[in-house]
């Protein structure tokens, strides 16, 4: 089963709230979180709560009107009963760093990637070291990430843009 770490911004797209999303591009987004409710996929979050922390933040556990509210909701009622669908990845914080980790590479063309994103990297790269098996993020919208992405590759950290066209610079 195909692991991935689910970027907060394909949540907010799936629940059709990106102001600049495509239907096509909402579409993909609420494909890829449904074969994760499917079971299809595995959702890799970190073990600090960086990940589901932010994701709370962006969506309404109070009602399933969107699926990427479902989505989050149901990642938190089986964070510890299933890991089928949800799998915690133990990553380390540089220096008592909340958003900085020993995991994420250290080639200086990413000393200017977005310091909020480097958890995704980070549990990506933890994932693979713990579990010898590769993780995807999955990202659609956040054009931050699009000058980064040969470097990403470099660093063999594998990123599934969703929305190729709308994260172009």
């Amino acid at each position: 089963m195909n692991a991935v770490i689910v970027d907060t911004n394909v949540i907010i797209t799936a629940n059709d709230e990106a102001d600049h999303a495509s239907p096509d591009c909402v579409e993909r987004c609420q494909k890829r979180i449904k074969q994760i409710l499917d079971q299809q996929e595995i959702s890799l979050v970190d073990d600090g709560w960086r990940i589901l922390n932010e994701y709370k933040r962006y969506v309404n556990l109070k009602t399933r009107k969107g699926i990427g509210d479902l989505f989050v909701k149901t990642l938190l009622q089986n964070l510890m009963r299933r890991p089928a669908i949800c799998t915690m990845v133990h990553i380390n914080p540089l220096d008592g760093s909340k958003a900085d980790f020993e995991e994420f590479p250290t080639t200086e063309a990413l000393n200017d990637f977005d310091v909020a994103d480097r958890k995704f990297i980070a549990v990506a790269i933890a994932y693979e070291r713990d579990e010898n098996k590769k993780a995807t993020i999955l990202q659609a919208l956040d054009r931050k990430w699009e000058p980064f992405r040969e470097i990403f590759e470099q660093e063999d950290v594998q990123i599934d843009f969703l929305c190729p066209s709308e994260n172009e610079t």
